[in-house]
């Protein structure tokens, strides 16, 4: 007897497992997305727990003072130094990385720490940063009074001292940016929009009776009539931008950048590290030293 066999597939027998392909490949992506997502967000979280060690190193060599967040120099620069100014980012960095400037005193690069897996492709400058520090907490110490923006100066010229902050458990020191493009989507150095209307008014500590510090706080808006509750604030403002002082970049020093756009990390003093969900930012997680 003469045995024939088949060579190949029958059409119906290719489109059965076409379509038994694809239906897995429906129910697997969304999985495996979510999962890409929690990985980013918990590498996000790894990240800021190095920063705040690095902190914790810079603060114990330093007589308990924390780092500066700007430093603006006044030209002429020092000759050891080529930078107009110093961010907190570069002190941080340097104790990660034991070396910061090239012996020409120019930065070529920090700490890929600062480079967050959930933020957009762009143009990455020398020293790219994806995060924003508290001015409440990192001060701005410009050395130059005229430099124009809504930017906070340390009254004495002295960093703040770890130990007269009085929740430190509680309060964030860094998170989550927004991107600029003409910031090389790099953050902003500092997020001195963050209610710098309440911002201004009460002060760099203390604040006063008329905060309500468990209310959401808002994105970052100076002076604007009518301004919207900071829950809804935060998730309209929840973007990046083209340009750090157009009205969006005024208006997101938050970034809930990850899961899909509605979760941020937190560094608090303390070291931990602080998950929130878009909305729930509130005064008292920026805001130090509440009555």
């Amino acid at each position: 007897m003469r045995w024939r066999f088949r060579d190949a597939f029958t059409l119906v027998e290719l489109l059965v497992v076409i379509g038994i392909i694809a239906i897995l490949i429906s129910v697997l992506l969304p999985t495996l997305a979510k999962a890409r997502q929690s990985a980013n967000f918990i590498d996000c979280q790894a990240r800021l727990r190095q920063m705040g060690q690095a902190m914790q190193i810079y603060v114990n060599s330093n007589k308990g003072m924390l780092p500066w967040g700007v430093i603006r120099h006044t030209p002429p620069l020092p000759a050891s130094y080529k930078e107009p100014t110093t961010f907190w980012h570069f002190t941080v960095s340097e104790i990660m990385t034991r070396k910061l400037a090239d012996p020409d005193g120019v930065i070529r690069g920090i700490s890929a720490v600062f480079k967050d897996q959930d933020t957009i492709p762009g143009m990455d400058s020398r020293y790219v940063n994806h995060y924003t520090a508290n001015p409440r907490i990192l001060y701005d110490a410009r050395e130059n009074d005229d430099v124009p923006g809504p930017i906070i100066v340390a009254v004495d010229r002295r960093p703040r001292k770890l130990g007269s902050i009085k929740r430190g458990a509680e309060v964030f020191v860094i998170w989550d940016g927004p991107q600029a493009m003409d910031y090389n989507y790099n953050t902003y150095e500092m997020a001195a929009g963050i209610d710098a209307w309440g911002l201004y008014i009460n002060g760099l500590c203390e604040g006063n009776a008329g905060v309500k510090y468990d209310r959401a706080i808002l994105p970052g808006q100076i002076g604007v009539p009518n301004i919207q509750p900071g829950q809804a604030s935060q998730k309209k403002y929840n973007i990046d931008v083209a340009h750090a002082f157009d009205p969006g970049g005024w208006l997101s020093h938050l970034r809930f950048r990850h899961m899909n756009n509605k979760r941020l990390a937190a560094l608090c003093l303390d070291g931990h590290v602080e998950p929130r969900e878009v909305g729930t930012v509130m005064v008292r997680d920026i805001y130090t030293n509440p009555k």
